[in-house]
């Protein structure tokens, strides 16, 4: 990366850090707000507004400071349902695109986050503002494992029902971490580029819904080659397009999660081949 390229970086970067900081420091008076019932439908209403206003911002940035360049049909979704969002998994990148699809015409993005962001002053008031499911690392242990497994569903579960009073998109990365072609030979799978998604989190999620009218909104998102989060940032990526389509969850019986996943996923593989060709 040029000199150029590097301030662009940064410039946006710090623009991103203080506007997050900006709409933090505005909701932080509103929190009492959350704990009551009867001003509780107005702390949600003003904080989805803030939410909003700073996607926009973010928006702002990346268009004109980094000059990232993203091609996506109008996606316009109904902030008055439950949606899921799933989407494939390149760079800490796609959390700033997913926003920007979903978030600045339809409902605020909720993610699945490690318990250890609670102790980040700034992230941990964004999650508990917005009742963003906090999952545990996993232990090493067997049976810990498994606990924390289970207890990490019933999370995810008691995130997604939350979406029937509140309606907001709860997003599931369901390979469960970035793609690199090391983590793709380790794991194998018959993706060439993706990693093998896992069902269980989806799952709960559908389980949770089903059978209302809520939507999955499948995200393609295809780079045309990798780039890391600076570079992104810098305006080095290349036009990222970005395929969705929506299903009813009702389409989807949890049990099949794992089929209609692999199903997806060798859809996804198509698509991402197609564009690197």
């Amino acid at each position: 990366m040029t000199l150029h390229r590097h301030l662009r970086a940064a410039t946006c970067l710090v623009g991103i850090t203080l506007n997050l900081v900006f709409w933090v420091v505005l909701l932080l008076p509103l929190l009492p707000a959350k704990a009551a019932r009867r001003t509780r439908p107005s702390f949600r209403r003003l904080s989805n507004g803030i939410y909003r206003r700073a996607v926009r911002v973010d928006n702002a940035l990346l268009r004109h400071v980094s000059g990232t360049p993203w091609r996506c049909e109008e996606l316009t979704l109904d902030p008055a349902r439950p949606h899921i969002v799933l989407a494939n998994h390149r760079s800490w990148a796609d959390v700033l695109i997913v926003q920007s699809a979903v978030a600045t015409r339809g409902p605020i993005v909720k993610f699945l986050c490690k318990r250890e962001l609670l102790y980040v002053p700034i992230f941990g008031l964004i999650i508990l503002a917005f009742d963003f499911p906090v999952l545990r690392r996993r232990s090493r242990r067997g049976s810990d494992r498994a606990h924390r497994r289970d207890d990490d569903r019933r999370r995810v579960t008691a995130a997604a029902a939350a979406l029937l009073d509140y309606p907001a998109a709860i997003l599931s990365f369901a390979e469960g971490t970035r793609f690199t072609r090391a983590k793709q030979e380790a794991l194998g799978g018959p993706y060439e580029h993706l990693l093998p998604p896992r069902p269980g989190g989806l799952a709960a999620m559908i389980e949770a819904l089903a059978p209302g009218e809520g939507a999955i909104v499948d995200l393609t998102l295809a780079y045309p080659r990798a780039v890391s989060f600076w570079e992104f940032l810098g305006g080095m990526a290349e036009p990222v397009d970005v395929k969705w389509e929506t299903i009813p969850i009702a389409d989807v019986p949890p049990e099949r999660a794992q089929e209609w996943l692999n199903d997806r996923w060798h859809r996804k593989d198509a698509c991402l081949e197609a564009r690197s060709l």
